[in-house]
């Protein structure tokens, strides 16, 4: 004799009136594709999750005639599948026919005749467990914390460097190339020599102690 089961939720139900029939929906997740000169293909996918559904009634008496066991009232019925719904996943029994863990995706019910019964309509989806595994889990990584210089400001390399013109004046053993390097921090002396070709002269190898350049470029 073909049984329904419902267990979850720290309950189980047996279907006091088994109905006439019950609806399994299976379909499987292909795609269509048309391709040039062949002309439409299928592609397939996965098998989707199964939907399950049925309509009965709770009964408010108690028939031989059509209730396979006794039940609790019909409203008191209603509130244990309600609680099986906000559980999560439960377990469906149609024995013979399949076992597995669904969840409730709708739940309708009503009166319609006067006798005190509920009739309702069940409509459920498989429910499928996924595990994976630690080494593909992505750890967030906590944010570094800025870094503090000597004056207790952010570190340099953390602050865009600017530059500017600044004066300088020649020592002796200075050369353009030198000075460049120091100031600019490039070997670009010829941008200097320009700025200043009125100080130094024709010659950019003659510059002399004491001479004040105008550096452009030069770190600030």
């Amino acid at each position: 004799m073909l049984q329904i089961w419902l267990k979850g939720g720290g309950s189980r139900i047996r279907i006091p009136v088994v109905p006439a029939e019950y609806t399994v929906t299976s379909e499987q997740d292909n795609t269509s594709v048309t391709v040039c000169n062949l002309g439409e293909i299928t592609l397939r996918g996965k098998r989707k999750l199964q939907q399950i559904s049925f309509s009965s009634f709770f009964p408010r008496h108690y028939d031989s005639g059509y209730c396979d066991v006794r039940s609790k009232s019909p409203i008191a019925m209603v509130k244990k599948v309600e609680k099986m719904k906000r559980a999560g996943s439960v377990k469906l029994i149609i024995t013979g026919v399949l076992s597995m863990k669904v969840t409730i995706e709708s739940f309708e019910w009503g009166e319609n005749d006067g006798t005190g019964d509920i009739s309702y309509t069940l409509s459920m989806k498989e429910y499928r467990t996924v595990s994976i595994p630690a080494s593909v889990l992505v750890k967030e990584q906590p944010a570094q914390p800025a870094t503090s210089g000597s004056d207790g400001g952010t570190s340099g390399r953390d602050q865009p460097e600017t530059t500017g013109t600044q004066s300088y004046t020649v020592k002796s053993g200075d050369s353009l190339s030198a000075i460049a390097r120091k100031l600019t921090g490039s070997t670009n002396w010829q941008a200097i020599y320009e700025q200043n070709k009125a100080v130094i002269g024709s010659n950019p190898n003659m510059i002399k102690p004491g001479q004040v350049l105008t550096i452009p470029g030069a770190k600030t």
